[in-house]
């Protein structure tokens, strides 16, 4: 009784027409634009975000229509992300602001990743991070929005290991494209967790569907537990090389001078050797996964300009 439809809460005004209340809330959010814009007027930076009002306070004046107030509030934000000063402003309010639409519409996805983008890269990417992760909360079938979390694991905190655990958490998503299961993988052993990615690869296995998945899951399972016997064999590298800053010329000198009880086995099939870059390889398999420099990745946009 009197209750906004869509919200169980109790409207300011049960008796009024819907149309009314309608009308209202549309003036009511303009006056809101507008005082905000008279009381900042002398001292706003180039296109700015003056006044934040509150959630609560928003819904209130919604009347019910919190879903209108939010697409309102994100056209002012849609303005302050398009101001072409904005270095100049800053980009203090753009979370704040996004917060406040996604709290009166928890389900807006576009203002999640679009703020999760940009907020990465002007170097605010701890705010990038709440955004992109209160989003894949209430939104738990967009996987895209875990994919840029990831990203912004590796890419700007340089913390594979959580960028794995995300692409995971991405390619658990309802409807996520299977090429994620080779980017968990990837995200994983260059975490140096090579074991997440084996578990997460033999729980994929077991629930696969069809035999065309199997196959390609099999594989992946093949490189990660390629990966983490050859991690075992590259830690008692680096071990023996502490104390003997030639190195074994051989893996097995490392079982022979007791740095290993024994080497693991070859998933390939081959015999481990030493490459070229120090690492433990497969003479069956000779390429592994390389976490890259800094250089590789490029410049953080934050950064660069």
């Amino acid at each position: 009784m009197g209750a906004a439809r869509g919200t169980g809460r109790l409207s300011p005004f049960p008796t009024m027409p819907r149309a009314l209340r309608l009308g209202l809330t549309l003036l009511l959010c303009g006056a809101t634009a507008l005082a905000a814009h008279a009381l900042g007027a002398s001292r706003e930076r180039p296109y700015d975000l003056a006044i934040l009002p509150r959630a609560a306070a928003m819904r209130w004046l919604s009347l019910g229509h919190e879903t209108l107030a939010a697409n309102l509030m994100w056209l002012r934000v849609v303005q302050y992300i398009g101001e072409p000063r904005a270095e100049q402003r800053g980009w203090e309010k753009l979370h704040p602001a996004v917060d406040l639409v996604t709290d009166l519409d928890p389900r807006h996805g576009y203002a999640y990743q679009v703020a999760g983008v940009i907020l990465g890269s002007v170097s605010r990417v701890p705010e990038s991070n709440a955004i992109l992760e209160k989003g894949f909360a209430a939104l738990p079938g967009r996987y895209s929005l875990a994919v840029l979390r990831a990203f912004n694991a590796f890419y700007y905190q340089d913390d594979w290991a959580t960028a794995g655990r995300w692409a995971e958490a991405a390619a658990r998503a309802p409807g996520a494209p299977a090429h994620l299961r080779q980017t968990v993988l990837a995200y994983y052993v260059k975490g140096n967790r090579a074991d997440a990615a084996i578990a997460f690869l033999e729980e994929a296995l077991r629930t696969a569907a069809d035999p065309e998945s199997k196959k390609a899951i099999e594989g992946q399972l093949k490189i990660a537990r390629y990966e983490a016997a050859a991690a075992t064999i590259d830690e008692a590298l680096e071990r023996y090389r502490a104390h003997r800053p030639l190195g074994p010329l051989w893996v097995e000198r490392l079982v022979t001078d007791g740095y290993l009880p024994g080497l693991p086995r070859d998933p390939f099939g081959g015999r481990w050797e030493i490459g070229d870059d120090g690492r433990a390889r497969s003479s069956a398999q000779r390429s592994r996964y390389r976490r890259p420099t800094r250089l590789e990745l490029g410049p953080e946009p934050g950064l660069a300009r």
